[in-house]
């Protein structure tokens, strides 16, 4: 059985010296978020076999961020600059590049694409948050099939609600 892993970036700052949106690094409230989504998915899984993320700089310190906190080897990422600001359609496409070996993939990208592509694959209508995670279940087929995959989803999470439940139980 597959699972898709849908993560956008973490909160990302709007430095002064930053020459485009595309170079915009993750600010101080990004940073914090990460250790608690991978505390989430260290726990209660499902722990990522393979990440692929947009090649943006908040994106990328997002998905190196997360790979920390989960101890994944470096092999284990990729970067796409065709995940930069992709529509659903586009992000199917890259997600299909996930080798098949990978039971879990995350992918991290950019809203608006995210949200629409998690209505399509899943029928739910969610809001995505800055290091908001959606987990769906597809099923038992290839990486290939996903432009063409439906599935379940599993659970959506957000770094506030992580916080609120996870306040009092110590963390990395």
């Amino acid at each position: 059985m597959k699972t898709l892993l849908i993560m956008r970036h973490a909160k990302s700052d709007y430095p002064a010296g930053a020459q485009n949106d595309f170079d915009r690094p993750l600010n101080e409230h990004g940073r914090k978020d990460l250790p608690r989504v991978g505390h989430l998915l260290a726990q209660y899984g499902p722990r990522p076999d393979a990440v692929l993320a947009s090649s943006a700089l908040r994106a990328r310190q997002t998905a190196e961020g997360l790979a920390a906190a989960l101890a994944l080897p470096n092999e284990a990422l990729r970067f796409d600059d065709a995940l930069y600001l992709a529509p659903p359609d586009a992000l199917a496409q890259r997600a299909a590049t996930f080798l098949d070996t990978a039971q879990t993939g995350l992918l991290i990208s950019h809203n608006p694409g995210l949200e629409a592509w998690i209505e399509q694959v899943s029928g739910a209508e969610v809001r995505l948050p800055t290091a908001g995670l959606a987990a769906i279940e597809l099923g038992a087929f290839s990486w290939a099939d996903i432009p063409r995959a439906s599935g379940r989803l599993l659970y959506f999470v957000v770094p506030q609600l992580i916080k609120a439940i996870t306040r009092g139980i110590s963390q990395p």
